[in-house]
């Protein structure tokens, strides 16, 4: 019998990743936790054979009809900045779901986890800090955990950090990382990652992985992108921490701008070597940008 996964996030990228991955696999009944049953990606789950499911997670007995019956669980919690209380809410959601899982006797649990940021810098990045409290708690009371840690995505260049216009054919990348290199993956190879964890749990519960398929300075992202993308040139902005803060706006803005900050200092410390062996297939930031040109110049010419 198929073991059956509950996905928390699943119509979020990186949870959606991991739905797609387990449903592709073929191993794996899916249990998708969406907020909206309606949505593009969780009709696009159903219709590849997922279970989809609706939860409220300030609810424990939505948690539990989730976990109700899984062997194991892909747990994602979700940072909302606009939230007064944006820390606070994030690390009782996932508390909740750690002692559900617990009590559902869930066989291995992946945590997309986070370093803490605040404890190590005194630079709050409550995205990062919550996700690190949730993975401590979820040490505490013991459960089968394998923690990830993410880098940026590759697919932030087509979003958030997608590059500004600056003159003719000219690009400026402002993700204020200075000389420091940054080590990226794209999301959608996270999926398969998360997927060889679950394949063999005895190696890998109770080990932390910190994923990355490239690790590169802001100026040789700059220079891959010019390579694939030509005539549109690439540059790094330059742009300083506090410049970025205040150029990017809203109440998210600090955290992200810390988050950064962190790497800079050397906080991130991927493993490359990990990622590669957890998915053979993966690819280099350069690869990915020749599979993705079009995609690229679309959203560039938006």
């Amino acid at each position: 019998m198929p073991e059956t996964v509950t996905v928390f996030g699943a119509d979020e990228c990186q949870g959606n990743a991991v739905a797609a991955a387990l449903l592709q696999n073929g191993n794996f009944t899916v249990r998708a936790v969406v907020q909206e049953l309606t949505s593009p990606p969780a009709q696009h789950l159903q219709t590849r054979g997922a279970d989809s499911v609706l939860v409220d997670y300030n609810n424990p007995a939505s948690i539990d009809s989730a976990l109700m019956g899984a062997h194991k669980c892909f747990v994602i919690t979700h940072t909302d900045f606009d939230n007064e209380d944006a820390l606070g809410t994030e690390i009782q959601q996932g508390y909740r779901i750690a002692d559900i899982c617990k009590k559902h006797n869930i066989r291995q649990v992946v945590l997309s986890g986070a370093h803490h940021v605040h404890r190590k810098y005194s630079l709050p990045a409550r995205h990062m800090d919550a996700k690190a409290c949730i993975n401590d708690y979820m040490n505490e009371i013991d459960l089968p955990k394998t923690e990830i840690i993410v880098p940026f995505y590759f697919e932030n260049f087509l979003t958030t950090f997608k590059p500004s216009p600056a003159g003719n054919n000219t690009y400026k990348i402002a993700i204020p990382m200075g000389e420091a290199a940054m080590d990226g993956i794209s999301i959608k190879q996270i999926g398969p990652i998360v997927t060889a964890l679950f394949k063999n749990p005895q190696r890998w519960i109770g080990k932390s992985c910190f994923l990355s398929a490239d690790r590169l300075r802001i100026q040789e992202y700059a220079q891959i992108l010019t390579h694939h993308l030509y005539p549109k040139q690439f540059k790094d902005s330059r742009i300083s921490v506090k410049e970025f803060v205040e150029v990017f706006g809203g109440p998210g803005a600090q955290d992200l701008g810390n988050m950064f900050e962190f790497w800079k200092r050397g906080g991130q410390k991927m493993n490359s070597a990990l990622s590669l062996e957890l998915y053979p297939e993966l690819q280099p930031f350069q690869q990915w940008v020749s599979a993705n040109s079009t995609l690229l110049r679309t959203a560039l010419d938006n």
